[in-house]
């Protein structure tokens, strides 16, 4: 009987590790995602890349609800798609509200070819 109740505690704790394990990866699933579509000079693109590494990327880091920042490129047509995931659609529209997005987009002014279509989505999926 005695082995059988041990068993049975360490399914249990088994369980709930597999559980907590689960909440913990919800708990750290960002909220919403500020998608910024570009078009951009290919003549300078490499400059636009580096000018987002090294000025947009930690300025991003400073903001609150940051969660993590991506840049996707396309040398062979300019178009760029920066994605910056934010812990909750409040703290996207805080960050524009302070001026903190415009200032940024606005650092890449001399390379865009068009403007900038920025779109906003709830993350549903995030492993």
């Amino acid at each position: 009987m005695r082995g059988k109740i041990s068993i049975f505690l360490m399914f249990v704790l088994i369980v709930g590790f597999c559980i907590a394990g689960a909440l913990a990866k919800k708990e750290d699933k960002p909220a919403f995602a500020r998608l910024t579509i570009t078009q951009s000079k290919i003549e300078s693109f490499d400059e636009m890349v580096k000018l987002y590494s090294e000025s947009v990327v930690p300025a991003a880091k400073s903001q609150k609800g940051y969660l993590g920042i991506l840049l996707l490129t396309d040398r062979t047509t300019g178009k760029a798609i920066s994605i910056a995931l934010w812990e909750s659609e409040e703290d996207a529209i805080a960050n524009e509200k302070s001026g903190y997005y415009q200032e940024q987009v606005g650092k890449f002014k001399d390379f865009f070819t068009a403007p900038p279509v920025r779109e906003g989505y709830e993350v549903s999926v995030k492993d």
